[in-house]
């Protein structure tokens, strides 16, 4: 708990994730590279990206006012139509277009669930399965906050507990908008960051970090609230893949109905749907180097497709988004 910085008028309950093994530090070291190429959104915003893990995030929170089909995303400043708004719709904190220069847009979750899709072309809203990966790579909840806080206190409210940003994350205390007055709160104490996930019809998942902890969580906030968003690098390919004579194409990942498999073999494959117990879910076979699953009736959250050969097996992760 951070201290009772929560409104109970529209913050529910913090659930923190069950503890994963830690990562070797090693590890953590040798994959995270500061910054690597530079991301536009369809404003001409630019966004240096930071590579964690096996994902590719923005370095900073999105800061675009249109979709990427270059439709306007409606900019709401009173605070009686923000708490009454049914449509897509963002602000500045305290109506300030200089804080939105530096803690990126605050964004009902309309706009998230979108699909004009509101991240560069390439990158989408992160699930909060994505989330949870992020933070068990980072040791866990108990520390993934202070990995991910940028260090001092320009933007932080001392003491900025743990705060390193070793993952060059950069994660700012951009405060909220909240869904039942339209009143900003908490900016220097809070991060709340969107994620993609719905819990149900009034309520979607965040992240959590506070200045006055190490912590990250995952927690929930009303659809109406104003929370800023940072983007993530859609996949193709990437994990287990321990045959590469024979590439692989997964798209669109993620998904939220027909997903396409592309792979030259010439062992007939089998093609398995895993979920993240390892059961498989969805069984396919290969022609004519594809195949198609739908998952427009499976659950958001991580999946893996197994691909068998007679010699290899290849996995690839995959997101199912709706």
């Amino acid at each position: 708990m951070f201290n009772g910085y929560f409104c109970p008028c529209y913050q529910t309950k913090i659930k923190p994730m069950k503890n994963k093994a830690s990562v070797i530090f090693f590890l953590f070291i040798s994959s995270i590279s500061a910054f690597g190429q530079t991301v536009a959104d369809v404003d001409g915003n630019s966004y240096n990206t930071v590579s964690i893990g096996n994902q590719v995030w923005l370095g900073e929170n999105l800061k675009v006012t249109r979709f990427n089909n270059q439709d306007a995303i409606s900019l709401v400043l009173d605070d009686t139509q923000w708490s009454t708004q049914l449509q897509a719709a963002y602000c500045h904190y305290q109506g300030d277009i200089a804080n939105a220069s530096t803690y990126g847009n605050l964004y009902n979750w309309y706009v998230i669930k979108d699909a004009r899709n509101v991240c560069p072309t390439g990158y989408h809203v992160p699930a909060i399965t994505e989330w949870e990966e992020l933070i068990t790579f980072l040791g866990g909840n108990a520390v993934a906050g202070g990995k991910l806080k940028e260090m001092g206190f320009a933007h932080w409210l001392s003491p900025n507990t743990g705060a390193d940003n070793s993952s060059s994350f950069t994660l700012l205390p951009s405060g909220w908008r909240a869904n039942n007055n339209g009143f900003y709160e908490n900016l220097y104490y809070m991060a709340y960051v969107w994620s993609s996930t719905s819990v149900d019809a009034l309520n979607s998942s965040v992240l959590l970090v506070g200045y006055d902890s190490q912590a990250a969580y995952t927690s929930d906030s009303h659809i109406l609230t104003g929370l800023p968003i940072r983007c993530l690098k859609d996949e193709t390919s990437s994990l287990d893949e321990t045959d590469n004579d024979q590439p692989i194409l997964v798209y669109p990942n993620p998904a939220n109905g027909l997903v396409n498999i592309h792979i030259s073999a010439n062992d007939n494959p089998r093609i398995k749907l895993i979920n993240t117990k390892g059961q498989m879910v969805l069984q396919g076979t290969v022609e004519n180097d594809s195949c198609r699953f739908d998952l427009s009736t499976f659950e958001d959250g991580v999946y893996f497709i197994q691909i068998e050969g007679k010699s290899s097996i290849n996995r690839i992760k995959i997101v199912v988004q709706h």
